[in-house]
């Protein structure tokens, strides 16, 4: 997996993998690694991926792919054209996965994992490159994910509340300094709540021990709890 940057065929293996239901799913995990990053997410990247959160939406993105070269048109940024290239691939698959005719070319989805790994390389950040990689390979360290949707699936909603725990609950307030995997180790206990139909006191009442108890920080359970409705509408 060393060769991602270089090896289109790599690309397409990994591609491959992907169940066809999650591949916009999967495809704006890895784009939202960059949103932290950029001064603002262009309107055309948000319109994307509200359109990727509702698959009666995808035959939408034939358009949104529309909108988003026509801001890569204007674009003047070498370093912002792949990233913008790599939004313009995601739209592409993300139209083909609505089933409708006239699809955007098959090997769409192969420049992915390229255009994610070296716009990553533009970025001074440490950690970057190693999350992106990361959630590139997130449903192909198991190959029985292919046929295996739901637990795929739960593989995507993991990663997302992961997410979460990362950019927006932070209780120690290290998310711009440290390794990505400061809070990984809690994920899992949430996620099975969540998968249990826990509501948002016992989630949010989950958090606020890890993070008083386990964690040590005081603690402070209305943030907790809005994590929690963050997680639920996942």
């Amino acid at each position: 997996m060393e060769n991602i940057k270089t090896d289109i065929n790599i690309g397409q293996e990994i591609f491959d993998n992907v169940p066809d239901s999650l591949k916009p799913e999967w495809a704006a995990l890895i784009l939202s690694r960059f949103d932290r990053h950029l001064d603002r997410v262009p309107n055309e990247i948000i319109g994307l991926y509200d359109i990727i959160e509702n698959s009666k939406k995808w035959k939408d993105a034939h358009d949104q792919f529309s909108a988003i070269r026509k801001l890569n048109l204007k674009n003047e940024n070498p370093d912002f054209e792949i990233y913008l290239c790599l939004a313009e691939c995601i739209a592409k698959i993300t139209y083909n996965s609505s089933g409708l005719p006239a699809p955007f070319d098959v090997d769409s989805g192969f420049y992915i994992p390229q255009l994610a790994l070296k716009f990553a390389d533009t970025i001074s950040d440490e950690y970057l490159s190693q999350e992106v990689k990361d959630t590139i390979l997130i449903l192909h360290i198991n190959k029985a994910l292919k046929k295996n949707i739901k637990a795929a699936k739960d593989l995507i909603i993991q990663k997302k509340i992961d997410d979460i725990l990362w950019n927006d609950w932070d209780p120690i307030g290290i998310n711009d300094v440290a390794p990505r995997d400061e809070y990984s180790g809690y994920v899992v206990n949430i996620f099975n709540l969540k998968k249990e139909g826990a509501d948002r006191i016992k989630i949010g009442k989950r958090l606020f021990e890890l993070e008083t108890n386990s964690i040590g920080m005081p603690g402070n359970l209305d943030v907790c709890l809005n994590i929690a409705d963050k997680i639920l509408e996942l």
